[in-house]
Formats: structure tokens, C-alpha cells, sequence
């Protein structure tokens, strides 16, 4: 089946190149935001960690497969929705409480954080600062944000970082029919424990639509296995970002900032075939934790079994 490619950003008019590179700091920063490189279980792989999707940018119910890999995962057009979810989600689930929230959102040209499920004028849609996001997000545990989102260091940029230029006049700026929230005029993010994590330059961001059939066997066995022990539908399709994959993947070219505002604007996008390849490198990263997991309940078995013929 040949998958379609999602942009984050359907329309851009963009002109500028990205910022300068800095030292890749990337693998120290994943250590202390995404410490679980190597999980030993299928539903462990998102264990602490939250995804945020905007509808548009995803497929329906594609959240079922997040959550049987073990994310908590939020897909909504309203922001006050999804922050409301995270608090939520952290009460009730204190043994595996998200830390790390992943926005898999629009960038809108770097003039704020977009959810909304179509383009159509009036679609819902909502907007929030990122400032807003580290008030907000803090008193629930939230300690990292890693944004997935076009250009999104240009949404660090002083006079917006906490309130929202309601009249930037980008064309990708639709009506906010969902509400935008800023965050408090108090707010000091040089105060706040949440760290800001970006890309390290400007550029179009990619997801891909991928079909949990064109996994390996036993991972589907595993994930459809996760499904039902957690109560919700098998997953049949989803869509996961250049970004995602290159993190589970631990990519040496994914080069990541913490709290890096960006002016560039840049129209850099990635080919689709570096997508396809991220993709195969993922579908060998699951299979991977698959045959670990395997091994041990394999070993779980044998031993079991010993136990059973001795107590004879």
C-alpha cells in the first residue's frame, strides 16, 4: 500500500534559510526527556510520555496505536481539551504519569501552536503560546515539550513566546473558533521547570500514514495483544512524524535545542524517500523490542515450567 505523506504545513510562502548550527547536544537532551531508549515491552515503548495530534494532521483513532505502545495520547481541535486530558491523565495514572509531552501540531509558520481538523475557515480550531504551555503544563508534572511542529523555533521568539500576535498576518492564521490562550501576564518562563525542545533549525516537518499490517508478525501480535489487555480497539492505521521515528530510532542526523528561538523562516523539507527510510528504520525498531519482549516471556515460560516439575 503506498502511504500518503502528511505536511505540517499545506501552504507556506517562505523565503529565508535556517538558523546557524550549534554544537548537536541531541543524544544528552533525549537522556533526560526520553530516558526509555531500549524497553524491554512493546506497551513500554511510550511509558512516560505524552502525544498530542491535531486531527488534521493524523487519522481517525490514531490514538489506539500510541496507547498500545504504551503513550498517552491527546487528538483534539480544542488546546484547553488536550491540557484538561494531560491533567487528567496524570491524576488517574500516578505509575506512569506523563513527563515528556511530544506536539504533533501546526507551527503556523512559527506565529503559534495550531490544532484544528481541516483548513475550511470555520473548522474548529485553537491556538496557544508556548509560554502558556510551560505555566499551564508545570503544576501537572509536565517537565519536558518536544514540539514536532513547522519551524517551530520561530514560536520562541520574544513578543510571542507568551502572548499570541492576534494580527501577524499570515494566511495560515484562521480564525481561532476554538479560543487561543496565552499565558498569564505574570508568567516568567526563565522561572518555569519545563524545558522547550525544537529542532535545532527551521524547517517543513513530515508524517507519514502507515497501516499496523505492514508491521512485522510478531509485532502485530504484540500490539494487538497490548490492545485488548488495555481495553481499546485494535488499531488499524497511523500516522507518525519524521521526528517521532527519528527519537525512537535514536537518529545520529536529528539535531534537537532546548529553549532556541529561531527568526528564519524556511521552506527546507525533507524527500519523501528520507521518509520512507525513517519508516523501515522504525518498522526494525519495533520488531526489535518485539524479539525482546518474546525472549522474555520465553524465559518467563521455562522457568515456570521448572518450578511446575520440581514441585512434583
Amino acid at each position: 500500500m503506498t502511504r500518503r505523506l502528511l505536511l505540517l504545513a499545506l501552504a507556506v510562502l517562505l523565503t529565508s534559510a535556517g538558523a546557524f548550527a550549534v554544537t548537536n547536544n541531541t543524544p544528552a537532551i533525549l537522556s533526560a526527556a526520553w530516558p526509555v531508549s531500549s524497553p524491554a515491552r512493546i506497551d513500554e515503548i511510550g511509558r512516560g510520555i505524552g502525544v498530542v495530534f491535531s486531527p488534521d494532521l493524523s487519522v481517525p483513532n490514531n490514538c489506539r496505536f500510541y496507547e498500545s505502545l504504551g503513550f498517552a495520547c491527546f487528538q483534539s481541535a480544542d488546546w484547553s481539551a488536550v491540557l484538561d486530558g494531560v491533567r487528567t491523565y496524570n491524576r488517574e495514572h500516578p505509575g506512569s504519569r506523563v513527563s515528556t509531552l511530544v506536539l504533533e501540531t501546526h507551527g503556523t509558520n512559527g506565529n503559534g501552536l495550531k490544532l484544528q481538523t481541516s483548513y475550511a475557515k470555520y473548522a474548529d480550531r485553537s491556538y496557544v503560546a508556548v509560554g502558556a504551555l510551560q505555566e499551564r503544563l508545570e503544576p501537572d508534572g509536565v517537565r519536558d515539550i518536544l514540539i514536532s511542529a513547522c519551524n517551530s523555533g520561530r514560536l520562541l521568539r520574544r513578543y510571542i513566546h507568551n502572548e499570541i500576535d492576534r494580527w501577524n498576518g499570515d494566511k495560515l492564521f484562521l480564525p481561532a473558533t476554538c479560543g487561543i490562550i496565552d499565558a498569564s501576564p505574570w508568567f516568567d518562563d526563565s522561572m518555569s521547570a519545563v524545558t522547550v525542545i525544537t529542532p535545532e533549525s527551521s524547517h517543513i516537518e513530515t508524517t507519514l500514514v502507515a497501516r499496523v499490517r505492514e508491521l512485522a508478525p510478531e509485532t502485530r501480535r504484540l500490539i494487538l495483544a497490548s490492545a485488548r489487555a488495555k481495553h481499546i480497539r485494535p488499531p488499524v492505521e497511523f500516522a507518525v512524524s519524521d521526528i517521532m521515528m527519528q527519537i525512537l530510532t535514536r537518529d545520529p542526523r536529528l539535531e534537537l535545542a532546548v529553549n532556541h528561538a529561531v527568526d528564519a523562516l524556511s521552506p527546507v523539507m525533507q524527500p519523501q524517500d528520507r521518509s520512507e527510510q525513517l519508516f523501515v528504520r522504525f518498522k526494525t525498531y519495533l520488531k526489535a523490542v518485539s524479539a525482546r519482549e518474546r525472549a522474555s516471556l520465553e524465559v518467563a515460560r521455562h522457568t515456570a515450567r521448572a518450578r511446575k516439575s520440581g514441585a512434583r
